[in-house]
C-alpha cells in the first residue's frame, strides 16, 4: 500500500514506501522535506483501535530523549481515521537480521549491547511514571551502522502508574511469566485456536504477579540468550533450554547475569536495570580467571605506568605467531586488514577487523590490530569499549602459551594507555598491572608504569618502579630519560623536564621521539610559552610524518586556537582550520577535530561553512551531545541568531548530556544562555 501524501500526511512528506508490518501497526519509510531527514511513519492498524491507546507510542516517545531511542517528529491524526507517528529512520538492521547474518555473537559484543540496553531501559524506568517496554525482542532492537543499539516500537508499553496494569501482548520466548497473567475477560476475546493454551499459561502465571519493571529485565535476559546462542529462548512457562547445553563460549559471570535476569519469579531478578548494568560492568572482576589475575597483581611490586603516546604496540607488527592455515576466512580478513593498515586506510581496516571479530570472537589477533589503530587515531574511548570485559580462551592450535601471554600483556598495555590519555588513572593502573604480570620482563611496561604513578601522585611508588626499570638488563638510556622527564613533569618542574625530553627528540626510536615531543609541548604550555609549544609541535610533524604525527597535529590545532584566542588573530585560526581540514580529508578526523574546525570557522566569521560542518558532524555523531552543543552555540551567534534552531539543538544536547555521565563547563554555559532567552 502507498500512502497518498497529499490527502493524508501533507506535502511535507515524500518518497513514501512501505516497510515490513510492525507488531501493532503498518510501517513506511519517507523523506521529511522541512528537516531534510529520512523518517519512519507508523500507523496504528484498524483492528487495534479501541483496544490500544492510539497515541500511546507518540505520548511516550515525545517525552523521551536518549541516545538509544528514536526521536519523534510528528503525531498526525489523519483524515483516513488512522494515527500516524513520524520518528527517526534508524539505518542498519534489526538484531534478528544481524544474528541471522552473522550467527551467534561473541561475548564482547553481547556485553556491549546489553550494557547499552540496560542504560536505555533504566532511563525508561526512571520516568515518572515509569515506562515499561513490555516487548523487548530482537525485532524491536535496531543495530545502527555505528555499532550501537536503538530500541523501537512502544505500542505495547505501559506507563506504570499502578500494579494492576497488564501488557497488551506477549512475544513467546521473550515475554516474562507475569505477562501471561491476564484476566478471564481478555482470554475470552482470544481466537479459539489460541484460547486453550493461553488459559493454561494464565493459570500457571498467576503466582508471578503483575507486570513491573522486572518484566523488562526478563526480556533483556532473553535478548542476551538469543545473541549468545543464535536461537530464541523457549516459552518461559514451558521450559527454557539452559545455556550450558549449547556449544558456545560463555564466561561464568555472564551466564550468571543472563540466568538471573531470566528468573521466573520477578523478585529473583535484578533489583533494577541499573543493577543489571552494574553486574555487566563487573564481569571481569567476577570471572574466576580475572580474580586469579588480581590476586597475582596484588603481590606484584609494580603498578601501572602511564603513557603519553604510543609506545611499542608491536605485537601486530612483529609478533612471531605459529604458522596457521592461511585459507581460513578469519585469517583472510586479518591479512586484508594488515594491508589496509599499511596503506593507512584505517577506517576500512576497522570495518574488516570488526567482521573478523564477529566471525571468531575468541581469537585475539583482530583485537590487537583494532585497538592499536584506534589508539593511533586518538579514539581512546572506543578502544576502551573494545577491550573492556574481554576474556580470551587459549587455543594451543593458534599460538604457544608464551605468545598468548604476550598478546594479553600487549592488550592490557594498550588499554592502560587509553585510560591514561583519558586521565582515568586508577583504571590505567589496573590494566598496566595486568600487562606487567603477563610479561614481567618487558621494560617499556615499567617505564610507562613509573610515569603514570608519578602522574597519579604516587611518587614513592614511581621511584621504586624507576629503580626496578634501572635493574632490568634490557633497560635503555632512552627509557630512563623518558621516565626522568615524566617524573619532573608530574612534580611540576617543567624546566627540569625539558632537558631529558628534548634530548630524546634526537633518539632513533620513533616512539620515544613522538612521546618526548608531545610532553615537551605540554611543558611549554604549562610554562606559558605558546610560541615554543607551537614550534616544537610543528617540528614534530615535520620529523615524524603521517601517520605517526596524528596526535601532534591535534595538539597543534588546540595550540593555534589558544593562540588565536590570546590575540593572535586570523592567521592562527587559519592555521588551525588548515590542519583540521587535512585530517578530515584523510578520513582520520575525530569528533574533537571537527568541533575545533567549527570553532575556527566561527572565529573567522565564516558562519555558513560552520553551520554546514555542524550539521555534517551531527550526521556522523548523532548520539554525542557535543555535536548538538556546538550547533546550539553557533545558532546563538549574532551572525546567525536562530533562537528556535538553537533551542531545538539545546534540547537534544541536554537529553544526551543527561545520560553521558560527564561534567562539561560548555554545557553549563549553554544552559545559562538558554535561560537568559526565557
Amino acid at each position: 500500500m502507498v500512502i497518498d501524501t497529499g490527502s493524508v500526511l501533507g506535502p511535507d512528506y515524500e518518497h513514501i514506501v512501505p516497510l515490513a508490518p510492525g507488531g501493532t501497526g503498518e510501517v513506511f519509510r519517507a523523506h521529511k522535506r522541512g528537516l531534510d531527514v529520512e523518517v519512519v511513519v507508523k500507523r496504528v492498524k484498524a483492528q487495534y483501535r479501541g483496544r490500544l491507546s492510539e497515541t500511546r507510542e507518540a505520548d511516550i516517545l515525545k517525552n523521551l530523549r536518549h541516545q538509544y531511542l528514536p526521536r519523534i517528529y510528528d503525531i498526525i491524526p489523519a483524515a483516513d481515521g488512522y494515527l500516524y507517528t513520524v520518528m527517526d529512520y534508524i539505518p542498519g538492521c534489526d538484531l534478528e537480521e544481524y544474528v541471522e547474518r552473522y550467527g551467534a555473537l561473541p561475548q564482547k559484543l553481547v556485553v556491549k549491547w546489553m550494557r547499552q540496553l540496560c542504560q536505555v531501559i533504566g532511563y525508561l524506568h526512571s520516568q515518572k511514571p515509569a515506562v515499561i517496554h513490555c516487548d523487548l525482542k530482537p525485532q524491536n532492537i535496531r543495530i545502527t551502522p555505528g555499532g550501537d543499539i536503538c530500541v523501537i516500537d512502544f505500542n505495547t508499553s505501559l506507563l506504570y502508574e499502578d500494579r494492576e496494569m497488564q501488557a497488551l501482548g506477549a512475544t513467546d520466548g521473550y515475554a516474562a511469566p507475569e505477562q501471561y497473567n491476564v484476566p478471564p475477560a481478555a482470554l475470552a476475546s482470544l481466537p479459539a485456536d489460541r484460547r486453550e493454551c493461553w488459559m493454561r499459561w494464565s493459570a500457571a502465571a498467576a503466582a508471578y504477579g503483575k507486570v513491573t519493571e522486572a518484566t523488562d529485565q526478563y526480556g533483556m535476559g532473553a535478548v542476551a540468550y538469543f545473541m549468545l546462542t543464535g536461537y530464541p529462548p523457549g516459552h518461559c512457562l514451558e521450559g527454557v533450554v539452559p545455556l550450558e547445553r549449547y556449544q558456545i563460549q560463555v564466561g561464568e559471570a555472564l551466564r550468571a547475569v543472563v540466568e538471573k535476569a531470566m528468573a521466573l519469579r520477578p523478585q529473583d531478578r535484578f533489583s533494577s536495570a541499573a543493577a543489571m548494568g552494574a553486574a555487566l560492568e563487573d564481569l571481569k572482576k567476577t570471572d574466576r580467571a580475572y580474580k586469579r589475575w588480581q590476586l597475582r597483581c596484588q603481590v606484584t611490586a609494580v603498578a601501572l605506568g602511564a603513557l603519553v603516546l604510543l609506545s611499542a604496540f608491536s605485537l601486530w607488527m612483529g609478533l612471531e605467531l605459529r604458522d596457521r592455515e592461511q585459507g581460513t576466512a578469519y585469517q583472510e580478513l586479518v591479512d586484508q586488514a594488515d594491508a589496509l593498515i599499511q596503506a593507512q586506510n584505517y577506517e576500512e581496516s576497522l570495518e574488516v577487523l570488526s567482521q573478523a571479530m564477529v566471525l571468531d570472537g575468541d581469537r585475539i589477533e583482530a583485537y590487537i590490530r583494532a585497538s592499536t589503530v584506534l589508539y593511533r587515531l586518538g579514539r581512546y574511548s572506543e578502544c576502551v569499549d573494545l577491550l573492556s570485559g574481554l576474556n580470551f580462551v587459549y587455543d594451543e592450535g593458534s599460538m604457544t602459551q608464551q605468545e598468548f601471554e604476550y598478546a594479553q600483556a600487549e592488550l592490557n598495555y594498550v588499554l592502560g594507555s587509553c585510560h591514561y590519555q583519558m586521565e582515568q588513572y586508577s583504571q590505567a593502573v589496573e590494566a598496566f598491572q595486568l600487562a606487567v604480570w603477563f610479561d614481567p620482563n618487558e621494560s617499556i611496561y615499567y617505564r610507562d608504569l613509573a610515569a603514570a604513578q608519578a602522574k597519579a601522585g604516587n611518587f614513592n611508588q614511581a621511584q621504586e618502579t624507576y629503580q626496578t626499570l634501572q635493574s632490568l638488563p634490557d633497560a635503555r638510556r632512552e627509557d630512563l630519560l623518558l621516565v626522568q622527564g615524566e617524573l619532573a613533569y608530574a612534580q611540576g618542574d617543567y624546566e627540569a623536564a625539558l632537558a631529558p625530553l628534548l634530548e630524546l627528540t634526537h633518539s632513533g626510536d620513533e616512539t620515544l621521539v613522538s612521546r618526548s615531543y608531545l610532553l615537551a609541548a605540554q611543558c611549554y604550555r604549562r610554562l606559558g610559552d605558546r610560541a615554543a609549544e607551537i614550534a616544537v609541535l610543528e617540528e614534530a610533524r615535520a620529523v615524524l610524518g603521517a601517520p605517526a604525527n596524528h596526535l601532534h597535529t591535534q595538539e597543534l590545532i588546540d595550540a593555534y586556537l589558544q593562540a588565536g584566542a590570546e590575540g593572535g588573530g586570523a592567521e592562527d585560526y587559519e592555521a588551525a582550520l588548515a590542519l583540521c581540514r587535512g585530517l578530515i580529508d584523510q578520513g582520520t578526523a575525530t569528533l574533537a577535530v571537527r568541533l575545533n574546525a567549527g570553532l575556527a570557522l566561527q572565529y573567522l566569521d565564516r558562519t555558513e561553512e560552520a553551520l554546514t560542518l555542524a550539521e555534517e558532524t551531527i550526521q556522523l555523531y548523532p548520539n554525542d551531545y557535543r555535536s548538538y552543543l556546538r550547533l546550539a552555540l553557533l545558532c546563538l551567534d549574532d551572525q546567525v541568531a536562530d533562537h528556535d534552531r538553537a533551542r531545538e539543538a539545546y534540547e537534544q544536547a541536554a537529553a544526551l548530556y543527561s545520560g553521558a555521565g560527564v561534567q562539561d563547563s560548555e554545557m553549563a554555559y549553554l544552559e545559562s544562555l538558554m535561560d537568559s532567552l526565557g
